[in-house]
């Protein structure tokens, strides 16, 4: 599989990473241990290099299920996970990036994922309450002690951006990026771009609209993460997404290849991009991520998915 620089880093990402927050079991239905572990496998073995994860998929669910099943190879993979979202005694969450509690989670994590070090360490929200250096520079000290490799940033605006450029080497911004969600075109992708820092989009098809395997029809429970945090299937704004879908079918029924294929394509058509996140919860999903990266749609219909999704 295509490989290429995240950022100005030495880490070189498989085009398509594997996001594991489906391995933390929780909001996302049904998902069995040993389904994801061989779709854990099954990703490796099919030149995916880049796993992705946070101590928030399942309270450290995800984590300690990467590790175990990336145990015998971890020094040719490259996982990626974040601190700053705390879940709280009444299954809430809060978000801290502070000192205190960056110590706190690194131990963590690497106690979850056990291993030594991680590749990538990324702030997963800015909590506005924590100045920007005082989270820099102690994932510096990290970074100096071999517990980290490069830091990343999530979910970041450009200013905030520019600050914590100010105090550590970043190396790569992790943000929601498809073809229904192009906000971080105005400002934060082109600012990536421009001082080469690595582009990592997630939920790349949308959390499962882009595979076209919904309609005006569909159920969605209460208690799915897309219901709850997604305002792509918010009543009034789903059915003018399912409208644009309809679109982009188009022009995977000329290519002959799923809808999920075109929306991953797509994104490795933009400079930037290192690798895209695309999730999995078994091994037959992790093959269709896969052979997003087997073929490239052409520049005109770039072009054209870039006009009609705006």
């Amino acid at each position: 599989m295509e490989k290429r620089q995240l950022g100005n880093s030495e880490l070189y990402t498989s085009v398509i990473g594997f996001g594991a927050w489906a391995a933390g079991r929780s909001g996302w239905g049904n998902v069995e241990e040993r389904d994801i572990v061989e779709a854990i496998r099954t990703a490796y073995d099919h030149g995916v290099n880049f796993f992705d994860t946070a101590p928030f998929y399942g309270y450290g669910e995800s984590e300690r299920i990467l590790g175990k099943t990336l145990k015998s190879v971890r020094d040719k993979v490259i996982i990626a996970t974040k601190f700053g979202i705390v879940w709280n005694d009444q299954g809430g969450f809060v978000m801290d990036v502070s000192r205190k509690n960056i110590l706190r989670e690194i131990d963590a994590s690497l106690k979850n994922l056990d291993t030594d070090y991680i590749d990538l360490y990324q702030v997963h929200w800015p909590d506005h309450k924590t100045p920007i250096q005082e989270t820099m520079e102690t994932l510096n000290e990290l970074v100096q002690s071999g517990k980290v490799r490069y830091i990343g940033v999530s979910n970041f605006s450009v200013e905030q951006m520019e600050e914590a450029r100010k105090y550590a080497h970043v190396v790569s911004l992790q943000s929601p990026y498809n073809l229904l969600q192009r906000g971080v075109e105005k400002a934060e992708y082109p600012y990536a771009e421009r001082v080469g820092m690595g582009f990592i989009p997630y939920s790349p098809l949308a959390q499962g609209l882009l595979t076209g395997k919904f309609n005006k029809t569909s159920h969605i429970p209460e208690n799915d993460v897309r219901r709850l945090f997604n305002p792509l299937f918010k009543e009034g704004e789903f059915e003018e997404n399912l409208k644009k879908v309809e679109r982009i079918r188009t022009i995977a029924d000329r290519y002959q290849r799923p809808m999920a294929q075109v929306a991953v394509n797509w994104l490795l058509a933009k400079p930037a991009v290192a690798t895209v996140i695309t999730g999995a919860k078994n091994k037959e999903q992790v093959m269709q991520n896969v052979r997003s990266a087997e073929w490239k749609l052409s520049s005109e219909d770039v072009t054209a998915l870039d006009s009609w999704t705006v």
